[in-house]
């Protein structure tokens, strides 16, 4: 065959039950028929074994014809899909076969009958990533986070997945790496561009368990081929790679961006990629069952009272300065009345600056009140609880 043109579909066997062996036995099946393409690793769901498989085609129609590989690498044409899935069903032993998401002889089997798929790991990272932002990100149901410090900027694992669009735009770019089974993937979210946009984003997807049906000889039609057809998938067009570049500055580091994801996909190519864009790659190793750092913090969240009170008190932690005088309600009593001494006569600064400085003249006159009416109760309420905790400690003694 001269043609090079090609398409893809993809082929989802599916076993009911536990089954370890099942990707080597559909990779085996396709082998013998000397398709080409790819086999994902085994996904082990609740009641159910699935496996992916993603063939070449000669041309996009529903009844495709495959392309087969013979033993010098030649390209041919194969038998058209439903004939031949048929016996793919029949050589495997699978329950299920769909093709493009569709069973071939009835319904397509729901999650009745095969279950949940496995939970996955998320850790969250950036180097200006907050600790609050990822409580705020994980909605009012129930939570596990574990956070530590890096070195590198903050990193999360929570028990179930957050929603990063909920990360504020100055503590962005931020880096979500998720692992279900043998694959991993890396989801960079940047800062947006204007309102209602969520940011720009790039990432990266590697399946560690994905293996090639056949290998044809080096230079032959079917190795062009099966590498035309491993660039398709990867889901890189032009405009994709040409935003890389709203993440890496560093010319040199963008070009080997640019060559990473024109290549098979690999744990090293992610590691790198990730370093790429700013990231610690070490994130990763996390995901590999690499023990947690010692120095972990545990953070529970569920309902809307204790999400609140766990955001609170991760603020309450991250505040430096002048900013901790707004969660001070459980201090000391000394402590509290030397704040309040402290709030009080800020205050008086702050009503002498409003009221004879010109650059603060634009604010109305009924809000420079408010606002020191506010700030003058802060002083005055936090001083007298400062007083009467101390006059009770005096009396228990």
């Amino acid at each position: 065959m001269e043609s090079t043109e090609f398409s893809n579909l993809n082929i989802e066997f599916i076993f009911l039950g536990h089954k370890p062996d099942a990707a080597e036995v559909v990779r085996t099946a396709l082998a013998d028929r000397r398709l080409l393409g790819f086999v994902s690793g085994a996904v082990e769901r609740e009641l159910a074994t699935e496996v992916l498989a993603e063939v070449a085609t000669v041309t996009e129609a529903r009844d495709a014809v495959l392309y087969r590989v013979d033993a010098k690498g030649k390209l041919r044409e194969g038998s058209r899909v439903t004939r031949l899935v048929h016996e793919l069903k029949n050589s495997t032993g699978a329950d299920y076969v769909l093709v493009n998401g569709e069973e071939i002889d009835g319904p397509t089997p729901d999650e009745e009958v095969l279950g949940d798929y496995p939970s996955s790991m998320e850790l969250v990272h950036g180097p200006k990533l907050k600790s609050p932002e990822v409580v705020l990100a994980s909605g009012i149901a129930e939570n596990v986070l574990t956070f530590w410090d890096s070195g590198t900027g903050l990193m999360a694992m929570p028990a179930e997945p957050i929603d990063i669009t909920m990360i504020a735009r100055s503590n962005r770019p931020v880096l979500s790496v998720t692992r279900t089974g043998a694959t991993i993937s890396a989801l960079v979210l940047g800062r947006p561009s204007g309102l209602g946009s969520l940011g720009r984003s790039t990432g990266y997807y590697v399946d560690l368990s994905r293996t090639t049906i056949i290998d044809p000889d080096a230079g032959s039609q079917g190795a062009a081929l099966l590498e035309q057809l491993d660039a398709s998938l990867l889901g890189w067009d032009d405009a994709d790679i040409g935003n890389l570049s709203a993440f890496i500055t560093d010319a040199a580091a963008l070009e080997r961006a640019k060559e990473l994801v024109s290549q098979p996909a690999t744990l090293e190519g992610l590691r790198e990629f990730v370093a790429l864009l700013g990231f610690d790659d070490s994130s990763i190793n996390y995901l590999m069952e690499q023990p947690l750092p010692a120095n972990v913090r545990v953070v529970l969240t569920g309902g809307a009272v204790d999400t609140i009170k766990a955001v609170l008190g991760e603020f309450e932690r991250e505040a430096t300065g002048i900013a901790k005088l707004a969660f001070r309600y459980n201090w000391k009593p000394k402590a509290l009345i030397g704040s309040s001494f402290a709030v009080l006569a800020s205050g008086a600064a702050a009503h002498a600056l409003l009221s004879k400085s010109k650059t603060f003249a634009w604010v109305p006159a009924g809000a420079r009140r408010l606002l020191m009416a506010a700030w003058y109760a802060d002083g005055a309420f936090y001083l007298a609880k400062g007083i009467f905790a101390s006059l009770r400690g005096s009396k228990a003694k």
